[in-house]
């Protein structure tokens, strides 16, 4: 089929009215023409666009974890093999590329309405957070969908025809844009002016880095790559230069328990949140970040009041928990490894509720185990089942009996949840029924932009560099467990994409990455053969054409409404 990209028609209509972060105002009675030309018109649909963003991350996250290494089908079933038997017709997949054509287009209309709305101290800054919202959803698209559309103007008519923009041309028109962004002559501001809700300059090098550090493996060489060879020579000199600037100096102030916090979602580890409040939503039920209620065992339905909502998806696969050695504490930030009467009385009763079930580190011994049960000045762990995580063997919470890892994620309380995206408030609780919750999602960090310089500075062969950005990453608070400080140090002799990988893993599970940095290291395929606990075979990868599935399918209905003629991408 020879047709290209149709991108959605949509009304410029302002949302519901929010309060605190990023208000806007309801003036569908109002002309556009007329009302984004006052300074309260042009405010609303600036947030308008903002509020795009949460459309990609009131879902689940398919398209960013499932089919690879770490997360696994849990009590729902074929979701990690579904990953890769996707059709043009997939909804996922169609809905994650509308909603990236609907936020472009009304980071466009900012653009266009700023040259002519009223001037105001914030004209320019609103049209450069525009630029930046337009630059981050086409990098999203090109990680995704390989070339794409490149549309830089508003339209106020259904445009149908889209030809496929260069892959060459549309990294250069993300690095150009970002690049602007951190300029001098930008007015974004700096991130301590900014908070995390708005487009600011540390978020801006942030994305400047990790485009260079993409575009930079785009080098043609790899058996599973179908993209052309557009890497320039000095990407991963840029990538580690502008992540550097991201970084500005500072090394991690707080763990990753208190960096994701539901009560500190204003800290220096973030640059950049996709906010979700009551607020700011049309129903706070079902339009919240579904980012809590992945990456666990199924945890019952209504009658466990309190506890957290699982569907039951993309549970932590055994080689996720392995990942942490004894040294590294991040295990027990990033996994509710102490399972109490109910999952939130971890955060309201912690020394008065028993625990249920203790999901022991894959490294705990019987000795540390033991140690674990006398450690009990609250006599709450006296009844405890421990579920020991190994391949075979070991104890299932749900009924008592041995079981592979694989059999226990389909158990209730089968594995540990991730809960570092836990939201313990009032709110959340009482809204048992929804998997939704108001924590904001992060999607821009300090600690990845460690983890950004560090494969940059391997790829150099400068791996001394790259070896020193981990250990400065691994100074954080609470990442190494008391007495072994020195079994966390790395060398440049131990470096390589592997130990990157990994690392990325350890310090980035549960975060929106894993297939993205998979496809970007050319490991996509090795891995998810390897280490993927449903048996996703090399096969199975590949389309009729005999092409690897390592970007995703057109959507049928955008190929059908385009009068333009251009290829569906490589396996479909």
């Amino acid at each position: 089929m020879k047709k290209r990209y149709f991108i959605v028609a949509l009304a410029l209509a302002t949302l519901s009215s929010c309060s605190g972060f990023l208000d806007q105002d309801n003036r569908s009675n109002v002309p556009s023409s007329q009302f984004y030309q006052t300074t309260t018109g042009f405010a609303s649909l600036t947030n308008s666009a903002y509020s795009t963003l949460r459309d990609l991350y009131n879902m689940q996250p398919q398209l960013f974890v499932a089919g690879t290494d770490l997360y696994a089908d849990g009590k729902s079933q074929g979701v990690a093999m579904g990953q890769y038997t996707f059709t043009a017709d997939e909804g996922i997949v169609k809905d994650f590329y509308a909603n990236c054509f609907k936020g472009i287009q009304l980071a466009n209309s900012v653009i266009a309405y700023g040259e002519s709305t009223a001037e105001s101290s914030v004209r320019a800054q609103y049209i450069d957070e525009a630029r930046f919202l337009r630059a981050w959803y086409y990098f999203q698209l090109v990680q995704q969908f390989g070339p794409v559309a490149l549309n830089t103007k508003m339209f106020d008519y259904a445009e149908m025809n889209h030809q496929r923009t260069s892959l060459t041309d549309v990294y250069k028109f993300i690095i150009d844009e970002f690049t602007y962004l951190i300029s001098s002559d930008s007015k974004l501001l700096e991130r301590s002016g900014s908070g995390t809700e708005r487009a600011n300059k540390q978020a801006a090098a942030f994305y400047l880095a990790k485009a260079y550090l993409t575009r930079g493996w785009l080098n043609g060489s790899d058996y599973e790559s179908q993209e052309e060879n557009i890497a320039q020579t000095s990407d991963f000199e840029n990538a580690a230069k502008y992540a550097i600037q991201a970084i500005n100096s500072e090394i991690p102030s707080i763990s990753i328990e208190k960096a994701f916090d539901v009560q500190n979602e204003e800290n220096n580890e973030i640059f950049w949140s996709v906010q979700f409040s009551a607020a700011s939503v049309e129903d706070p039920v079902r339009d919240g970040s579904y980012q809590q209620a992945q990456f666990g065992s199924y945890l019952g339905g209504s009658e466990k009041p309190r506890n957290k909502a699982i569907d039951g998806n993309f549970a932590p696969s055994l080689r996720l928990q392995q990942l942490y050695t004894r040294g590294d504490a991040r295990l027990e930030q990033t996994f509710m490894l102490e399972f109490h009467q109910s999952y939130f009385d971890y955060y309201s009763a912690p020394t008065s509720s028993s625990i249920l079930y203790y999901y022991a580190p894959a490294w705990a011994t019987d000795e540390d185990i033991t140690a674990w049960k006398m450690d009990d000045p609250y006599g709450i762990k006296k009844n405890t089942i421990v579920s020991k995580t190994i391949v075979n063997g070991g104890i299932a919470p749900s009924n008592g009996a041995p079981a592979t890892y694989k059999d226990r994620r389909s158990q209730d309380y089968g594995v540990a949840c991730i809960k570092k995206f836990d939201d313990y408030s009032d709110a959340s609780i009482s809204n048992r029924n929804s998997t939704c919750s108001m924590h904001d999602v992060v999607v821009a960090r300090l600690g990845e932009a460690y983890l950004i310089a560090a494969e940059a500075y391997f790829k150099m062969g400068k791996t001394g560099e790259a070896a020193q950005m981990i250990n400065n990453l691994r100074k954080r608070p609470g990442t190494i467990r008391e007495g072994y400080t020195t079994q966390m140090a790395v060398s440049a002799g131990d470096i390589n994409i592997n130990f990157i990988l990994d690392e990325r893993a350890r310090e980035l599970a549960g975060e929106y990455v894993r297939w993205t940095d998979l496809k970007r290291t050319h490991k996509l395929v090795e891995y998810v053969t390897q280490y993927n606990e449903d048996g996703i075979k090399e096969s199975a990868m590949k389309g009729t054409d005999g092409k690897y599935k390592t970007l995703r399918p057109i959507p049928q209905a955008a190929i059908d409404l385009n009068q333009a003629d251009v290829e569906q991408n490589p396996g479909y």
